[in-house]
Order: C-alpha cells, then structure tokens, then sequence
C-alpha cells in the first residue's frame, strides 16, 4: 500500500472511532440529562436538601462533560473523515506512479518516433533506424497494454485509456511494417498524422491532470 493509501485508512478508522465516542457521549449526555430531571422534580425537605444540591450539581457537571465530549467528538468525526474523503478524491484525480511513469515515457517514445519517422526517407543507415523504430514500437506496445488505475474516476480512466489504447495500437501497426513500407511517401506521412492523432490524447491527458508539459520538454 501506498503512503496515501495508509494515510485514508487511519483518517477513515479515527473518524470511525470520533463517530462511537459521540454516540456514546450523546447516551450518556441524554441519560445524564432525563436523570436530572427527575432528580430536579424532587421535592427534598431541609434535611437533605444540602445533599440533594450537592448530587444535582455533580449530575449538572456530568452532563457538562458529557456534552463537551460530544462536540469534540463531533469536531474530530469531521475532520478526520473530511481528510479520508479529500484523500480518496485526490487519488481518484490524479495518476498513480505507474500512470503517471506510462505517460511519461510516452511522451518521449512519440517523441523519438516521430522524429525517425521524418527522417526515414533521409536516412543513410536504414537498418539502424529500422531497429530504433521496432524497439520503440514494442516500448509504445507495452506501456500502451497497461490500463488505467481503478481508483480513478469514470472520466480519468477514459482519457488515459483513449491515449493507452492509441498508443498500443500505433505499436503494432508500425512493429509490422518492413522500412521499404515505412520509406513509402503515403505510409510515412499516415503514420506521422497517426502519431499527431496520438500525441493529442496525450495533450488532453496532460491538461486534465495537470502534467506539466514544459519540465517535461526540459529534460
């Protein structure tokens, strides 16, 4: 488990444990309260009405503090499932280690393609670039095989798993084309206008996880 994956358990068990405190405060307060006023409907004669005082007033304190454990209980109840809460939403918003590393290291692949891609034609070495397309085709497969996190709301697993499954199949497709193919003018320029369509998703990835794009361009 993941240091938040902790963090929203123990806040979700301690505001479960502020939740029976307060019942437990709110019976006793409520008991407290219905025996005062039996014991305030008492008529006492001289002799004990110093003790009858004297017993009213603890049963008072009583219920004061019965009533300030209930508000505490209230307070923390709140707090500690307000944190669990705001937890399972960040989680559910935002990419994991390993969304986040597919992502990533997507964005250089396309990169990288794109760019042998536009130099193929050119090329004075068609074997070796032959070899870099391939290995970054089956990179793009495998980081494109991976599925989105569950955890992740309805609309962030289907804008991660619109550019994963673009990825995988841009992979294939180019993973089964020889480099006489590649070097054609139309399957060149299709495959170019594929990547484009790919690093799209990628940008709507970016923007509504809020990936930074330009420290990403730095490295």
């Amino acid at each position: 488990m993941e240091l938040l994956d902790w963090l929203f358990v123990i806040l979700l068990s301690l505001a479960i444990f502020a939740v029976i405190f307060l019942v437990i405060s709110l019976v006793g307060w409520t008991a407290g309260s219905q025996k005062l006023s039996k014991v305030s409907a008492l008529k006492p004669n001289k002799k004990q009405r110093r003790a009858w005082l004297e017993y009213r007033l603890e049963l008072t304190n009583q219920i004061s503090k019965k009533r300030n454990h209930a508000l505490f209980a209230v307070i923390f109840a709140a707090v500690f499932a307000g944190g669990s809460f705001y937890i399972q939403y960040h989680q559910s918003t935002s990419l994991t280690a390993k969304d986040s590393e597919n992502v990533v290291q997507g964005y250089f692949i396309l990169q990288e393609l794109e760019k042998q891609l536009t130099e193929l034609p050119n090329s004075s070495n068609e074997k070796k670039t032959q070899a870099t397309i391939y290995e970054l085709s089956s990179r793009l497969v495998s980081y494109g095989s991976n599925v989105p996190e569950p955890r992740l709301g309805k609309e962030e697993k289907l804008v991660l798993k619109q550019l994963y499954t673009r990825m995988k199949q841009l992979g294939i497709n180019l993973a089964g084309l020889s480099i006489t193919q590649l070097k054609t003018e139309d399957v060149n320029t299709g495959y170019l206008n594929d990547i484009k369509r790919t690093q799209l998703a990628q940008e709507k990835v970016f923007e509504h996880f809020k990936v930074n794009k330009t420290a990403l361009q730095q490295e």
